[in-house]
């Protein structure tokens, strides 16, 4: 039975080596076309041209009136417009760090939060993973994982680091990526208090995909971490496998003078579940089945 405890012991170093993933540098997204995608053409066919002699005279009188048409719409549009942004600039709030902010609209205590990531993100953070649980579902091979549990559980309170880039794409949050969010300012330091929708991702999420990953950065994918171990592989096609993101929160005191990150006062965290309800896998020649299996980690960020 020996093979068994390497199948699931290798198991349960995916899940960390997928833990210690975390991090890595803001995302930088740009659109690219396709290939053999065409850019828009000028939407004139040959078929849609028309060879008619249209008369000198009565061409200049319908240029002369065409022209004024368009000229007296162009000055109704200008002024519409006009009007319209006029509207918009004196119901807006401005927002700035050295005004600080008081708010609970999430559209407003998200801009002040890209003003705020964007003064801070070349700090260093430290990232700090904690193993809560790790069952090893149903069967013998429960009891296996089970026992290796005490080691996981060490080897992953120990991965600590204090370099982490800022979390998340701040540059690619929406609104509605966020379920509610306060900020409070005492006239020096404005609080952000932010509850990030949850997420739930298959075995080959991207770091910054999801409201949790653009507010703070996710697991880049089980199936990647399995398939850079030498002699280990998994079944993830026929496979349930999922990691579900929870009690996303985001917690950041500002400096309304400097609009630094206060240090000591600014986190980011929530628990990662991850179940593996059936999996295959393999070591070498040895093949374990795992069901209903899961893990519970829980990810801080903090400065």
């Amino acid at each position: 039975m020996m093979y068994k405890k390497i199948v699931c012991a290798v198991l349960c170093g995916v899940l960390l080596m997928t833990a210690a993933a975390c991090g890595g540098n803001a995302n930088s997204d740009g659109d690219v076309l396709p290939a053999g995608t065409e850019g828009p053409t000028s939407g004139f066919t040959a078929d849609a041209q028309t060879t008619e002699t249209v008369p000198a005279s009565d061409w200049t009188t319908a240029a002369k009136d065409a022209a004024e048409d368009a000229a007296e719409e162009a000055k109704t549009t200008d002024a519409a417009e006009t009007t319209e942004a006029e509207e918009t600039t004196e119901g807006a709030k401005e927002i700035s760090l050295a005004a600080g902010l008081n708010s609970t609209d999430v559209a407003e205590v998200m801009e002040y939060y890209k003003l705020a990531a964007a003064k801070n993100q070349n700090l260093k953070f430290k990232k700090t993973l904690t193993l809560v649980s790790l069952n090893g579902g149903e069967g013998k091979v429960a009891g296996y994982v089970e026992t290796f549990e005490p080691i996981a559980k060490k080897a992953i309170d120990k991965n600590i680091t204090d370099d982490e880039p800022l979390p998340g794409d701040y540059k690619a949050l929406r609104p509605e990526d966020w379920q509610s969010a306060e900020a409070v300012s005492d006239g020096t330091y404005t609080t952000i208090r932010v509850r990030v929708k949850p997420q739930t991702d298959g075995p080959n999420g991207k770091a910054f995909d999801g409201p949790v990953g653009r507010s703070m950065t996710v697991l880049p994918g089980v199936q990647t971490a399995v398939d850079e171990m030498v002699g280990v592989s998994a079944d993830f096609d026929n496979g349930d496998v999922s990691l579900e993101y929870q009690n996303p929160e985001i917690v950041v005191k500002v400096d309304n003078r400097t609009g630094a990150f206060v240090q000591g006062a600014c986190s980011w965290s929530y628990r990662v579940h991850t179940v593996l309800r059936y999996l295959e896998a393999k070591v070498l020649a040895f093949t374990v089945h795992l069901v209903n299996a899961d893990g519970n980690i829980d990810y801080r960020v903090s400065y």
